[in-house]
């Protein structure tokens, strides 16, 4: 359920930097009450991603270890990435889910659509869901370290311990928890 209101209105723009893969922004911004903010930190992606959880026939997600630079840290999360211009976010789901596991999916379903920093970015995170079809390749070494499979017990596990630390691949695996307990 959602209520109409007024929404801020942005009264100048300074473009920091422009990228392929986000926009840095100082805006001047007027709050509805009609307050200034002088300096508003806006960081634009031009494109949204998606985290995909692959399950197997016997319940079991998909978990790839990515080595994060910007956490200094090597974490596992669900496949994920940009979906490409103009891409079908299913086909991009489809896609990553190849691209970092190796294994081809289908039956994909969007769960849920969420903006993780909604109070500094436009950040679109998008969930899908999928089934686990033949290993077809392999995953990329440039970007993953290591692929596994998990089941309820372990993902549950994970996250109870904090090792869970990608936020999109949280959300991802608590969506699909939800679900698998309603089953």
């Amino acid at each position: 359920m959602t209520d109409a209101c007024d929404l801020p209105q942005r009264l100048s723009r300074e473009t920091i930097l422009e990228s392929e893969y986000l926009n840095l922004h100082i805006d001047r911004v007027r709050q509805p009450n009609g307050f200034v903010i002088e300096r508003f930190h806006y960081v634009e992606y031009p494109r949204p991603a998606v985290g995909v959880v692959v399950e197997d026939e016997l319940g079991r997600v998909v978990l790839v270890r990515v080595p994060r630079y910007t956490i200094n840290s090597c974490t596992w999360s669900v496949p994920a990435g940009g979906v490409d211009e103009g891409e079908d976010t299913l086909l991009a789901a489809e896609r990553e889910a190849r691209e970092e596991t190796g294994f081809e999916s289908s039956e994909h379903r969007l769960i849920y659509s969420y903006y993780p920093q909604a109070g500094s970015s436009n950040k679109h995170f998008l969930v899908v869901f999928c089934k686990a079809g033949e290993r077809t390749g392999t995953f990329d070494p440039d970007e993953i370290s290591e692929v596994g499979w998990f089941t309820r017990d372990e993902i549950e596990r994970m996250i109870d311990l904090g090792e869970i630390e990608d936020g999109l691949g949280l959300t991802a695996l608590l969506m699909w928890l939800r679900e698998s307990s309603r089953s």
